[in-house]
C-alpha cells in the first residue's frame, strides 16, 4: 500500500487543481455578463422620437395663414393680424375687413387685375351707398357717410396694396387701385364724392386736399 500512496497523493493533486482551473475560468464570463448588464442601466427611458415631417405640415395647416388687414382713413390707419385657411385672394381679404369691421363690403363681381393694378366693383347694397352699419363697432365708429367711404377705399387699397407687393421687394403703393360700382363710377354727390372709372384711387388725404381747393 505504501508504494501506492504517493501515486493516491498525486492524482488527489491533480483533481483539486482541475476544480481551481475551471472556476477561474468561468470568472471572466460571469463578470462579462456582469457587465453587459451594467451596460443598460435599469429605469432608463428610451429617447423620444422627433415629429414628423407629416406632422409638422399638418401642425402648419392646422395654425393657418396669418396676414394683416390695414383699416383706417389717411394717417390714421391701424393694424390687424388676421389667419386665413389658406393664401387669401383679394376678395378674401375684403372680405376680412367687412368681419372686422361690420361694414357691408358686398361686391359685383370678383376683384380684377389689369391696367397695372387692381379693379374693385362694389355691389349697391354695400354701405358704400347704404350708409354706416347700425349699431356701428366703437372701434370703426365713423361720423358720416363721406366719412365711412374714406374709411372703406382707403382701407381696402392699402390692405391689397401691402398683401400684393412685398415692401422688401417693392413700393406697394406703385399697385394701383381702381374703385367702381356695377353701373359705372362711384358718384355720391350728396356728401361730394366723385371717383372716376378711368383714375386709380388717389388715398383720401388727396381727395379732401382738391375737394377743399375746388
Amino acid at each position: 500500500m505504501k508504494q501506492f500512496a504517493p501515486l493516491i497523493l498525486a492524482a488527489v493533486l491533480a483533481v483539486s487543481m482541475a476544480a481551481c482551473t475551471d472556476r477561474d475560468t468561468a470568472a471572466p464570463s460571469s463578470s462579462a455578463s456582469a457587465g453587459a448588464v451594467s451596460s443598460a442601466p435599469h429605469g432608463q427611458s428610451a429617447p423620444e422620437q422627433a415629429p414628423s415631417a407629416s406632422s409638422a405640415q399638418t401642425s402648419s395647416a392646422i395654425a393657418g395663414m396669418e396676414r394683416t388687414l390695414y383699416i383706417g382713413a389717411g394717417p390714421s390707419m391701424k393694424e390687424y393680424p388676421w389667419t386665413f385657411e389658406s393664401d387669401p385672394s383679394p376678395d378674401g381679404l375684403i372680405a376680412a375687413i367687412a368681419e372686422t369691421t361690420g361694414w357691408n363690403l358686398t361686391l359685383a363681381e370678383p376683384v380684377s387685375s389689369g391696367r397695372g393694378g387692381m379693379t374693385v366693383v362694389f355691389g349697391r347694397e354695400s354701405s358704400v351707398f347704404t350708409g354706416p352699419p347700425d349699431p356701428q363697432k366703437d372701434e370703426f365708429h365713423v361720423f358720416d357717410t363721406q366719412d365711412l367711404v374714406f374709411h372703406i377705399l382707403d382701407s381696402i387699397q392699402k390692405t391689397l396694396q401691402m398683401n400684393t407687393i412685398d415692401p422688401a421687394l417693392g413700393d406697394p403703393d406703385n399697385l394701383d387701385i381702381y374703385f367702381s360700382t356695377e353701373d359705372g363710377a362711384i358718384s355720391l354727390p350728396d356728401v361730394g364724392i366723385e371717383i372716376p372709372l378711368e383714375e386709380p384711387y388717389p388715398g383720401s388725404a388727396a381727395l379732401s386736399e382738391a375737394y377743399a381747393q375746388g
